[in-house]
């Protein structure tokens, strides 16, 4: 009768084995979960998880400003030194892109740099994530640079900033518009994904080595890593640039008008 129940218990067992099918794994009489499943409950951050790690970057932020600007010398030196450093490769960005109009719009895109750089370089320290692992926080950042690009156009040109998306050719307005705005629209996604992708790529090439090889894997693929962090805070931040620029460009009918309204 054992030998019965026996085999009807494993019939199921042999019958997936027969068919080329992993036998699934049973709880043991106790309830507790095979130990791969315990093991992959902490594997996946929580969207807050990353939210509360972007938050700490921005605390480190604010930290590093308040201890880099305290005391200011004439002859700068030690931290503020470092400081003053940094902010004329900040302001170097734009300015690459745009010429000299382009150190109005450094502190916005420097933010962008500075941001977004400590978070990737918090990936690189065990036991923390980089927040733009996240989609949800990538996406967060390209759509306040898109309604930031959209508000400096309007600025810049004021209702006249719609004609930037008919073309030059006023006869092929009606084809052109919905293409620029479609494009203009694309341009978060674009941004997002592209850092999302690349950073949350690299932690998960960076797990993969250690657990199938070593923690000695990760360890070498250390100066890629922090290439990669300098390089996609970088991109993003240059793309905002090109975008203000081409936003906020002066054409050559603009220029015309100015002149001739300045010598009448």
């Amino acid at each position: 009768m054992f030998d019965s129940l026996l085999q009807l218990h494993t019939a199921p067992i042999l019958l997936a084995q027969a068919h080329g099918a992993a036998p699934a794994e049973t709880h043991t009489a106790t309830g507790t979960p095979p130990a791969h499943a315990a093991e992959g409950g902490g594997e996946h951050p929580t969207p807050l998880t990353f939210l509360g790690f972007s938050a700490l970057a921005f605390v480190l932020i604010l930290s590093f400003l308040a201890l880099g600007t305290r005391g200011l010398r004439i002859v700068p030196r030690g931290l503020q030194n470092a400081m003053e450093m940094i902010t004329e490769i900040l302001y170097g960005i734009p300015e690459m892109v745009m010429g000299e109009r382009g150190r109005q719009y450094a502190p916005f895109v420097g933010t962008f740099f500075l941001y977004i750089l400590v978070m990737n370089l918090m990936g690189l320290i065990p036991g923390l994530k980089p927040g733009t692992a996240s989609l949800s926080i990538t996406l967060g950042l390209a759509v306040v640079a898109f309604f930031m690009v959209q508000y400096l156009g309007f600025k810049t040109h004021g209702i006249s900033y719609i004609k930037h998306f008919a073309g030059p050719v006023w006869w092929l307005s009606f084809l052109i518009f919905p293409l620029e705005i479609i494009s203009e629209l694309v341009r978060p996604m674009s941004l997002s994904i592209r850092l999302y992708g690349n950073i949350f790529g690299e932690e998960q090439v960076v797990s993969a080595l250690t657990n199938q090889l070593s923690p000695a894997a990760a360890v070498l693929m250390l100066p890629l890593q922090v290439l990669t962090v300098f390089l996609q805070a970088f991109v993003f931040t240059l793309l905002v640039t090109v975008y203000i620029s081409l936003a906020t460009e002066k054409h050559e009918n603009d220029h015309g008008e100015t002149a001739e309204a300045a010598a009448h």
